[in-house]
């Protein structure tokens, strides 16, 4: 298993839970430019959520808020799937109260959106805790984006799944 920036290295499965869309592309580009090589799946909703653990993930990055459902609402989906998967919930202020529960819900980390730093560690920790999760075809390692239309925009990084 090679480091973050090891071409020869496996893609990590992302998913994405996240009701802006600047915001998940914006945590998949930070990670591509780290050096991380992923594929990255934008989901909105609980029945996407559930669509993408279907297909299969390595990590899961969950917003804490957002209008459809919390990230402990997308954490128990993501737990029906595999108890184990790392999981890293983020939100924009830091709640001591949100802090708590998620340790006593063995949340990976949880950390603040503009921890940068912080998420690079927490992914990097998910790819040397999960290489037996990955089999990723070769050249989904920095997909289109596309929106609800399956219409493609100029900048890679994220997909978001279907309905």
């Amino acid at each position: 298993m090679g480091s973050a920036a090891d071409p020869n290295a496996e893609a990590l499965r992302i998913v994405l839970v996240e009701d802006d869309a600047d915001d998940a592309e914006l945590v998949s580009l930070q990670l591509t430019d780290a050096g991380i090589r992923a594929q990255f799946l934008h989901v909105q909703s609980a029945s996407e959520l559930r669509a993408a653990m279907q297909a299969g993930a390595d990590l899961v990055v969950s917003d804490m808020s957002m209008p459809a459902f919390s990230g402990f609402d997308a954490l128990a989906i993501v737990r029906e799937f595999d108890p184990e998967i790392p999981f890293v919930l983020v939100s924009g202020a830091f709640e001591e109260a949100v802090a708590r529960r998620a340790v006593g819900s063995r949340v990976h980390a949880y950390l603040l959106k503009d921890d940068v730093a912080g998420l690079l560690h927490a992914v990097q920790q998910a790819r040397s805790a999960s290489p037996s999760r990955r089999d990723v075809a070769a050249g989904c390692e920095r997909p289109v984006l596309e929106n609800q239309d399956g219409l493609s925009s100029r900048r890679p990084g994220t997909h978001r799944a279907a309905s």
